[in-house]
């Protein structure tokens, strides 16, 4: 049946109706969307994402400890989420509505499959193992991830005249360096090579591992091992070659190990292991990822950049490390200055006879002839067997310090966190000490000032001596005497 139109004389009528109708829908729309207001979980999630990758490429967080971190507690964010949505509910109920977006949905969603992926994972994973066998920070490496793995090895021999220096360079795959036996010493260096390629073709493993040849120059002085790189393949070198000659090696993906140099030794490791051992000379390593482990080492040693965990024993020079570490540091038995110095903490010290050990949370001096001077935020600091001056400064933490003759001044503040100092008992030296919203104890023989909001302590021990400053800010001092 056909729609019967309106009068010509009502169509002026009727679409004025249909007008006003489109209007109505349009105000409605428009109330509809003005009573309801977009919720916060979506520019959290934002500001969380950006602030976590800032952090990673800043270098300023351990994507290894983040991803095991996450997942334990990733349901977190689910909770968080609906206690948000339930306060935001509640406190705009009688204004607005709260709405969540789709894409809100999906990065929840998201997270929620991250989470559970971290979780199963967190444990069994060693994500930077992962990311060297499949190399993730190239592009094309699908046949790596899909493609059959194939192996060769290869020696070559090179005269290596005396005085030389050696370059290695190896952008993937790791190198070791060894000093050849004094009893088969032939001024000769000694290349072995494991080399792999990744490849669904027999064939084409076997040219491109044919292809895969160091190139070894000699010029003026200098004498150069490189690999070449190649898409989804690497190259274990082992080098054998005397002991005067000094190295300098240049990794990418890869770990390092040298031993037995009579001779500076620098490296260059953009992610890998370092482990250097029995080095006669100076030691200088630059380092964007990795464990570094040094021990022996009769010359200065000098570390920086990005590091895990980090070890340096039995140094006859001076040890320095500046850089960020995201796992812990053992010092121990360096015989000249120790200066260590990252974003949150600073340490230095004339000698290192005992040990200095350094966690998320701790912060342990051995040992350590003064001046010795410590600064850090959030640890606990603890000063054990010290001598000579001392200068220590913390921010969120306890500092315990047990100074033994020849004493001499010491510094002690910090800002949120008690004060412990220990002395021998025939110690000279003299005190002025203060506690803010906090006592002081004294095995000595002081005097005592106790205020409203702070307590004092002042005087000469012994006669008198270097003077021990030490304030703390929110919490207790503490001065005994050593048994």
């Amino acid at each position: 049946m056909a729609t019967q139109m309106p009068p010509p004389s009502s169509r002026a009528q009727w679409k004025a109706q249909q007008a006003q109708w489109k209007m109505q829908r349009k105000m409605q729309r428009a109330r509809y969307r003005a009573l309801t207001r977009g919720s916060l979980i979506g520019p959290i999630l934002l500001i969380a994402i950006g602030v976590v990758a800032l952090l990673a490429t800043m270098h300023r967080l351990n994507m290894i400890e983040f991803w095991q971190w996450y997942g334990h507690w990733w349901p977190l964010l689910l909770i968080g989420a609906g206690v948000l949505l339930a306060l935001e509910s509640v406190a705009f109920a009688r204004y607005s509505r709260v709405r969540i977006g789709g894409g809100v949905v999906l990065l929840l969603i998201f997270f929620t499959i991250l989470g559970i992926a971290a979780s199963h994972n967190r444990l069994a994973w060693d994500w930077s193992a992962v990311s060297n066998q499949l190399d993730l920070g190239d592009s094309g490496n699908l046949e790596q991830i899909f493609g059959e793995k194939h192996q060769a090895n290869e020696t070559v021999t090179q005269t290596i005249p005396p005085g030389t220096a050696l370059i290695v360079q190896n952008a993937h795959g790791d190198v070791t360096i060894s000093a050849e036996p004094t009893t088969a010493a032939d001024g000769t260096l000694h290349l072995t090579m494991q080399k792999t390629v990744y490849t669904g073709s027999n064939g084409d493993a076997e040219r491109r591992l044919k292809a895969l040849e160091p190139l070894i120059t000699n010029s003026g002085g200098v004498m150069t091992v490189h690999m070449p790189t190649s898409d989804n393949a690497s190259a274990d070198m082992q080098l054998v070659l005397p002991a005067d000659i000094s190295v300098d090696v240049h990794a990418g993906h890869g770990d390092v190990a040298i031993n037995g140099r009579n001779a500076n030794v620098t490296v260059d490791d953009d992610h890998g292991d370092v482990q250097l051992a029995g080095i006669q000379g100076a030691v200088h390593t630059t380092m964007r990822d990795g464990d570094f482990s040094a021990r022996e080492i009769t010359g200065n040693v000098t570390v920086n950049g990005h590091m895990n965990d980090v070890t340096a024993s039995h140094i006859t020079g001076t040890a320095t490390l500046d850089g960020e570490f995201f796992g812990d540091v053992h010092l121990d038995n360096i015989s000249s200055a120790v200066h260590l110095h990252s974003s949150r903490t600073d340490i230095q010290a004339a000698q290192l006879g005992g040990t200095t050990t350094l966690d998320d949370d701790d912060l342990t001096v051995d040992g350590a002839g003064g001046p010795v001077s410590v600064a850090t935020t959030a640890k606990d600091i603890s000063l054990r067997h010290v001598t000579g001056d001392i200068r220590v400064t913390n921010a969120n933490g306890s500092i315990s310090i047990h100074a033994v003759s020849p004493v001499g001044s010491l510094s002690a503040e910090n800002r949120e966190g008690s004060v412990d100092v220990t002395v021998p008992a025939d110690a000279k030296f003299s005190v002025a000490a203060t506690a803010v919203d906090g006592e002081v104890h004294s095995g000595f023989s002081l005097t005592t000032q106790n205020g409203s909001s702070h307590s004092t302590v002042s005087g000469s021990v012994n006669g008198g001596g270097p003077l021990f400053h030490i304030t703390a800010e929110k919490g207790d001092i503490s001065l005994l005497k050593a048994d």
